[in-house]
């Protein structure tokens, strides 16, 4: 009887399975909707795609090159916050992510930056064969479809490097029009020119050190911005074989229960309507989890893939004990200096800075690299013990030790500098790149599948504190630098009597943690790294213990990087397209 009674509870409580697919896609984001468009160009293969978000390529605040900010805090705008941060005068920090279908490409900054050479090849030192820069390179070229600055963007100082381009892609990137051509430009390079940041001509190219223009993601010509749906999904809408279904997925169903080989296959997911309903659909070959880094973790651990620890405690059955589902989160914190100037600014300035290890500490470099070697096993260990043990320390030290080699041997970039102007203000936007910190995303119930608890664990690592002290000194001295110096009037942001030019060490974290914000660049919490190390998917996106699972989105990066996720992503989707094509 009881058995009968269980039964027809969980008849009434989910639907049926209405509809049958031979790929299901979690989230109309940019990874989702490239899979979306490469699997569905066959079309003797049926794909659906599951997405919250609704339409917005209509929406001002989306399409408008300038607006970016205007869509935060908007019903396309998931609106999260942070668990209280201690790094951050212990506020829960509101966090943005993309409520639409475009995902988070709707609202971003349209930064088009790949990143260092040397970071994508460490790729493999984790356990990701075939994962490296010539590897991504070809792809990041096919994505992409790039328009050469005119004549009058030259002259705003863009350039570029026709070889690190691609011109037949699909995503159209280019420089606005409202490039700023005053002598703004030319005053903020010389500046950071004679800070030693020699121009930069193009940061895409696998080196990204120095001062530069990037491009974005728009249609220049259009004057719009390119977010995946523009690019991906609405050219091919029409297809026969590719649906978008409005609902938020909420778990991977499997086809058995437990498997006798240790290998589990899903039969497809569950997901929620608008109006609160659970629906069931089947996925005969795969399932594709893009929903995100935020999100994606959460839809493993209602489907009992994850720490067993954290399930019992939710009441979900361990599948697949995978305690690195939801570790290894990694954001960068973002710190803003405001000036008043005496030159009125019209236009857009998208300059950016970035700098190494060596930029940053000088003569003191190698002092820091020892010093800091040293400290890896003691950081690995607190960042364990804040797991609970989820990741052991060994395998934190690990990680820790490729990234400390990157650092201090491979010398990229580690810290990023924006240098913008609008009407009377100077603005300097700064972060690490390349944190220590590691946090993590985790469900709070099995109903809260759109409540996150987000813990970034912003300056958990001492070292991340120091490089962001640094970073801020570096950003202050450009606006003492001439030709800048003598269109500075005042610093209105944080204001002298906070942080004066030779504010200590005290002065600098006080100011860096009560204005914490975060670089909306989360990565990492369904890592691509072999499985000893606290991985969730291998090299070829699939989730350990799992047949037909795979994971394609920003979750997946093992490490951060100079550049911006965006140009990454893209490139990823696309190679993952080609995986499950070969399955």
């Amino acid at each position: 009887m009881e058995l009968l009674i269980s039964l027809v509870l969980l008849a009434l409580s989910v639907e049926a399975r209405q509809e049958s697919f031979d790929y299901v896609i979690a989230g109309a984001g940019t990874c989702g909707l490239v899979l979306a468009n490469r699997l569905s160009e066959d079309p003797n293969v049926r794909v659906a795609v599951i997405e919250p978000g609704g339409d917005v390529r209509n929406n001002p605040n989306v399409t408008d090159v300038t607006g970016f900010t205007q869509a935060l805090n908007t019903d396309i705008d998931w609106q999260y916050s942070t668990t209280p941060q201690p790094g951050g005068s212990n506020m829960s920090i509101p966090f943005h992510a993309g409520k639409a279908i475009g995902g988070t490409s709707t609202i971003n900054g349209m930064t088009y930056i790949r990143g260092d050479k040397a970071e994508f090849d460490a790729w493999e030192s984790l356990g990701n064969d075939g994962w490296n820069w010539d590897t991504l390179y070809p792809y990041f070229k096919k994505v992409e479809q790039f328009s050469p600055p005119t004549a009058a963007q030259l002259a705003a100082g863009a350039s570029f490097n026709p070889e690190y381009h691609g011109e037949n892609g699909i995503l159209k990137t280019g420089f606005p029009f409202q490039l700023f051509n005053g002598s703004f430009h030319k005053f903020a390079q010389q500046a950071w020119h004679s800070l030693g940041y020699s121009l930069n001509p193009d940061v895409n190219g696998g080196d990204v050190r120095g001062f530069g223009i990037w491009p974005q993601t728009l249609d220049r010509d259009a004057n719009v911005r390119e977010d995946a749906a523009r690019a991906y999904y609405y050219p091919v809408e029409q297809r026969r074989n590719l649906k978008i279904i409005k609902g938020t997925v909420t778990k991977v169903t499997w086809a058995d229960s437990s498997a006798s080989d240790g290998i589990l296959s899903a039969d497809g997911v569950e997901y929620r309507t608008p109006d609160g309903k659970t629906i069931a659909i089947t996925a005969a070959k795969e399932v594709l989890l893009s929903a995100g880094s935020l999100r994606s973790p959460l839809i493993l651990e209602s489907s009992g893939v994850g720490n067993p620890s954290i399930l019992k405690k939710l009441g979900i059955e361990t599948k697949i004990a995978l305690s690195g589902v939801g570790e290894h989160l990694q954001d960068q914190p973002n710190t803003v200096l405001e000036y008043s100037s005496a030159l009125n600014v019209t236009g857009t300035a998208p300059y950016a800075t970035f700098a190494t290890a060596q930029d940053m500490f000088g003569d003191q470099a190698s002092d820091v690299a020892e010093a800091t070697d040293a400290k890896l096993s003691e950081w690995a260990q607190n960042v364990s013990d804040a797991n609970n043990g989820a990741i052991n320390a060994s395998q934190l030290e690990k990680i820790f030790r490729i990234q400390h080699d990157l650092i201090f041997k491979e010398n990229i970039t580690i810290a990023e500098t924006l240098t913008s102007a609008s009407s009377n203000i100077f603005l300097s936007a700064f972060w690490l790149l390349l944190p220590f910190s590691r946090g993590s995303v985790h469900l709070k119930s099995t109903e809260a599948i759109n409540d996150p608890a987000i813990d970034p664990k912003y300056f958990f690592i001492d070292f991340d504190l120091a490089v962001q002290t640094a970073l801020g000194r570096l950003s202050q001295k450009l606006w003492y630098t001439n030709p800048l110096k003598d269109l500075v009037i005042s610093n209105l942001a944080p204001g002298d009597a906070v942080l004066p030019r030779k504010a200590t060490d005290a002065q600098w974290a006080f100011f860096i943690s009560s204005t914490l914000a975060p670089n909306h660049h989360p990565i990492g919490s369904a890592s691509m790294m072999s499985r000893e190390l606290g991985g969730v998917v291998d090299p070829e996106l699939k989730v350990y213990g799992t047949s037909n699972v795979r994971v394609v989105d920003a979750s997946i990066l093992p490490i951060q990087m100079s550049g911006h996720l965006t140009a990454t992503l893209y490139a990823v989707a696309e190679r993952a397209a080609e995986f499950v094509k070969r399955s």
